[in-house]
């Protein structure tokens, strides 16, 4: 009998409190206000097209926009006049070092793969490597 009683009530204080809690119905919270979506961006009239897709436009206040066409909508973006960075194909020829191996010049540099390796003919060096090479024969023969 204190078996039946011990798993009934609990039972009886459960479904009690869910009882209770319908009753009671939740404040409704105010209304929110609904927020107007933002405009779309256009492309306004009279902007150049400098590309496919893309557009060049100065607005009255003087300021240059580039608008993209995307298949996510028109973007805009400022233009900034940055210069193109130069690409150099010659490697940077930072802790460097050269070694004369012959006819030949092996350069080793520090990577953080382990020491990156090549090897030129002497006739075939390019201005960069040559420049390091001519000194490095100067700082050595300064050391001797």
């Amino acid at each position: 009998m204190k078996l039946v009683i011990a798993f009934l009530a609990p039972i009886l204080v459960i479904s009690a409190a869910a009882q209770t809690a319908k009753k009671k119905a939740p404040a409704k919270a105010p209304a929110a206000k609904a927020v107007a979506a933002p405009k779309p961006i256009e492309i306004p009239r009279g902007a150049v097209e400098i590309a496919t897709n893309t557009f060049s436009y100065t607005d009255p206040a003087g300021k240059k926009w580039i608008y993209t066409k995307s298949p996510f909508g028109v973007m805009r973006r400022e233009d900034t006049a940055a210069v193109a960075p130069q690409t150099s194909t010659e490697p940077d020829l930072r802790d460097v070092k050269a070694i004369d191996a012959g006819d030949s010049v092996r350069f080793e540099q520090p990577s953080p793969f382990g020491p990156m390796k090549w090897e030129r003919k002497k006739s075939e060096l390019t201005a960069g490597e040559r420049a390091l090479w001519e000194r490095q024969q100067a700082s050595a023969g300064q050391q001797d």
